[in-house]
C-alpha cells in the first residue's frame, strides 16, 4: 500500500511537471512564431526596399544615358560652332585686310592710314600726332574736343581722296562718308591732318566780330556763294560790286559782304564763285557800319585762299 501510495505521487509529481514544461514549450512555441513573424516583415520590407533601390538605379542608369547623349549632342554643337567661328574669323580677316590698312604700302594708303589712325584715337590727345603743329593746335582742340570727343572706326569705303601725287607742302582734301572734309598736308615726314582747317577754326567768332562792328580786317574761314543782297550803303551798288553771302562752320553769317567787281580781288573772287556753287575760302572782312550798326553789312578786303587750309 505504501508502496502503492508512493507510486501514484511520483505519477502526480511527474504529471505536474509535465504539464508545466508543456505550458512553458507553448510559450516558447507563440515567442518564436512572433519573432518569425517579425522577421518575415523584415525581410518584406528588405525586399521592398531592394525592389526601390533597383528602380532608382535603372532610373539613374536612363539619366545618365540621357546624359550622356546630351553631352554628345552638345559636344557636335561645340565642334560645329568652332567651325563656324574659325570661318568668321577667316572672313573678318579678309574684310578687316579690306577694310582698314595697318602697314602702308603706297600713298593713298598712307592717306587711308592717317584718316581712320587719327579717328580711332580713344582721347583727343592721341590725335595730336596725326597732326600739323601740333602744339599750336592743342589749346583750340582742348577746347573744342572738351566734353564733346567720340571716336570712331573708318572704313576705305568712306574715304574719297581729292587728288594724288601730290608735292611737299602741298594740301588737299579728303572727304568722309560723302560730306565730312579733312583738309590733308604732304610733310616731309608723311602726310598731316591740318587740324585748323578742317575744323573751320577762326581767330575770333564771327558773332563777336559782328557785335564788335570790327573795322580791323580778320581773316575768316567761311562757306561763300554769289548772292543778291544789296542794301544800304550798297543799295545801288549792283553794277560796281559783288554780293557774297558768307557763313561759317558753326552756320553764323554774314549775308551783306561786298567787293568791288573792277577790283583784282573782286575778279579774283568772281573766277571762283561764278559757277554758283557753294565754296569754302579763307576771305579777309571788315565791318562797314556807316548805315548799319548790326554787323550785317561787311566789306571783303581780300581773297586769301581757295579752301581752308593756308597751305
Amino acid at each position: 500500500m505504501k508502496t502503492m501510495t508512493l507510486m501514484i505521487f511520483s505519477l502526480l509529481v511527474v504529471s505536474l511537471t509535465f504539464a508545466q514544461s508543456k505550458k512553458d514549450m507553448e510559450q516558447n512555441i507563440l515567442q518564436l512564431q512572433e519573432k518569425i513573424k517579425n522577421l518575415e516583415s523584415e525581410i518584406t520590407n528588405i525586399k521592398t526596399n531592394l525592389t526601390n533601390t533597383t528602380t532608382t538605379l535603372g532610373l539613374v542608369s536612363k539619366s545618365n544615358l540621357d546624359l550622356e547623349k546630351l553631352v554628345k549632342d552638345q559636344s557636335i554643337l561645340i565642334e560645329k560652332l568652332i567651325k563656324q567661328n574659325d570661318s568668321l574669323l577667316i572672313v573678318f580677316k579678309v574684310k578687316k585686310d579690306a577694310d582698314f590698312v595697318s602697314t602702308p604700302k603706297n600713298e593713298e594708303d598712307s592717306i587711308i592710314y592717317l584718316i581712320q589712325s587719327y579717328y580711332a584715337c580713344k582721347k583727343w590727345e592721341d590725335r595730336l600726332a596725326f597732326v600739323l603743329k601740333p602744339e599750336t593746335a592743342k589749346p583750340s582742340m582742348k577746347v573744342y574736343y572738351t566734353d564733346n570727343y567720340k571716336y570712331s572706326t573708318i572704313t576705305k569705303d568712306e574715304i574719297s581722296i581729292q587728288g594724288s601725287g601730290y608735292k611737299i607742302n602741298e594740301s588737299f582734301k579728303v572727304v568722309i562718308s560723302g560730306y565730312t572734309i579733312i583738309y590733308c598736308k604732304k610733310t616731309n615726314d608723311g602726310f598731316k591732318i591740318d587740324w585748323e582747317a578742317s575744323a573751320g577754326l577762326n581767330p575770333v567768332s564771327m558773332k563777336t566780330f559782328k557785335a564788335n562792328l570790327s573795322t580791323q580786317p580778320t581773316e575768316f574761314r567761311v562757306n561763300a556763294t554769289i548772292g543778291t543782297y544789296y542794301n544800304y550803303n550798297f543799295s545801288d551798288a549792283k553794277n560796281t560790286h559783288w554780293n557774297v553771302n558768307i557763313e561759317d562752320k558753326e552756320g553764323n553769317n554774314i549775308r551783306g559782304c561786298y567787293i568791288s567787281k573792277s577790283s583784282a580781288e573782286g575778279k579774283k573772287l568772281y573766277e571762283i564763285l561764278k559757277d554758283g556753287k557753294t565754296h569754302a575760302l579763307i576771305l579777309e572782312l571788315k565791318i562797314d557800319a556807316t548805315e548799319n550798326n548790326s554787323g550785317g553789312i561787311a566789306i571783303i578786303t581780300k581773297v586769301v585762299k581757295d579752301g581752308w587750309s593756308k597751305g
